[in-house]
């Protein structure tokens, strides 16, 4: 009985010296297997912290020379500045842009028609027209193009009885329009915005109106024609169109669309859509002047830059996320945005606004300034930008141990842990086995 608890002491003391000698040898791989996965173990999304707010509703607007003016950002879906924007002012031949918007949504362009007498009747002095005849035959979308592009009075007077039967009929489809986009202070009273008491518009009302009709791409493309054609009919020959608002935007860049009016080149007005640095809105202008309308555009668009509440969700060199360098001299490095990124959400939250980063990881040598991943910025669910992340460092390749993401600097720390731990294993070994040398003495 004595020999066989002697014999089970025996060999639990030999289970414990194996298991520790196990210890002994594994215990230096566990550390470095750890080493490798903590290396690793970098966050490489999107820095949201970087994100900050833009824009001023009450910053300090530029001197117009227009009597009233709006700006109304398609982004936020709302007015973020006016000059006596709820002046009732003649609206000229921006009225057209309702015109032809109707039009579209209610005839065919490629559809035939017959001029009428009481379109042939309309006199129009001093006032842009196709002269067209009673009896002529064309197209819908040769009317259309004489209305946006050569601002025509008789083609839109055309339009608006083939749409509704008379103009004082269309007249009111047009106000029961406007009055469902929310526009209280608008009447009109022609098609073509030919002077009148009770034809009038605001600047609040007109950029609403533009907003809404410019929705239709069909519009937005034809007001961004430079010329047209109208072949020859059986009445009269080939009358060659220009655009008249591609002329007076010519020198003003990142325009989407848009239409002209005038009465005097002191009394002019303007609505059109412009888009740069993922900022949309619409612009009107009412009661200019034919000079000082270009530069009253240019001061809107700087200014809409500052005034829209926003955010910046980057610029251009800021450090966005982390990637893991293999074969490198380090195990990270930080990674830049290649341009400013601008973002508008309609909540004015930064939450709507998500960037996505895209590396598989970058591989020594690297050199700063290389494209090493992409991006996507998407706002309200709408992607609104994508580009290059780029290297801020040069990275030169490690030794061997770099290809598991171990760099030099780690690589030193992993071996002096593993030595420190070798040596404390192999100093617990001893006292143990002097312990043991004591009990048997």
């Amino acid at each position: 009985m004595g020999n066989a608890v002697k014999r089970g002491k025996m060999r639990g003391v030999a289970f414990r010296r194996a298991l520790f000698g196990a210890l002994l040898l594994i215990m230096p791989l566990l550390i470095f297997m750890s080493l490798i996965f903590l290396s690793g173990r970098i966050d490489t999304s999107f820095d949201r912290d970087i994100i900050r707010a833009y824009g001023d509703l009450e910053a300090p607007a530029p001197k117009l020379h227009a009597e009233a003016a709006a700006l109304y950002s398609l982004d936020l879906d709302s007015s973020v500045y006016e000059k006596n924007g709820d002046k009732k002012i003649d609206p000229y031949s921006i009225t057209k842009i309702l015109t032809c918007y109707l039009a579209l949504n209610n005839l065919d362009p490629k559809q035939k028609v017959v001029i009428s007498a009481k379109t042939d009747e309309q006199v129009y002095e001093d006032g842009a027209y196709l002269l067209l005849f009673e009896g002529e035959e064309m197209t819908v979308d040769d009317l259309l193009h004489g209305t946006m592009l050569s601002s025509a009075n008789d083609a839109a007077y055309a339009l608006a009885e083939l749409v509704a039967g008379s103009e004082e009929a269309f007249a009111e489809m047009m106000n029961e329009q406007a009055r469902e986009w929310g526009c209280e202070n608008t009447n009109f009273v022609n098609s073509n915005g030919w002077k009148h008491k009770d034809h009038y518009t605001t600047a609040h009302d007109m950029a609403v109106i533009a907003a809404r009709c410019f929705e239709n791409e069909d519009l937005r493309k034809l007001s961004m024609e430079e010329e047209y054609s109208i072949p020859a009919t059986n009445k009269f020959e080939q009358r060659d169109l220009f655009s008249v608002f591609r002329k007076s935007t010519a020198k003003i860049d990142n325009i989407i669309c848009g239409k002209t009016g005038s009465w005097e080149d002191d009394d002019c007005s303007i609505a059109l859509k412009f888009s740069e640095d993922n900022l949309t809105a619409v612009i009107v202008l009412l009661r200019d002047s034919l000079d000082k309308r270009p530069s009253d555009i240019k001061k809107l668009k700087e200014f809409s830059h500052r005034v829209t509440p926003g955010f910046i969700a980057a610029e251009e060199d800021d450090k966005v996320c982390k990637a893991r360098v293999k074969g490198g001299s380090k195990t990270e490095t930080e990674l830049a945005i290649d341009s400013t990124l601008f973002a508008y959400p309609k909540d004015r939250k930064a939450d709507s606004i998500k960037v996505e980063v895209e590396n598989e990881g970058i591989e020594a040598p690297v050199r700063a300034g290389d494209s090493v991943g992409t991006y996507i910025v998407t706002c309200d669910g709408r992607e609104i930008g994508k580009g290059s992340l780029i290297a801020t460092e040069d990275i030169e390749e490690g030794w061997l141990l770099s290809q598991f993401y171990i760099s030099d600097r780690d690589s030193i720390m992993g071996a002096s842990v593993i030595a420190l731990v070798f040596c404390l294993l192999l100093i617990i070994k001893a006292a143990a086995s002097r312990s043991k040398h004591r009990r048997k003495s």
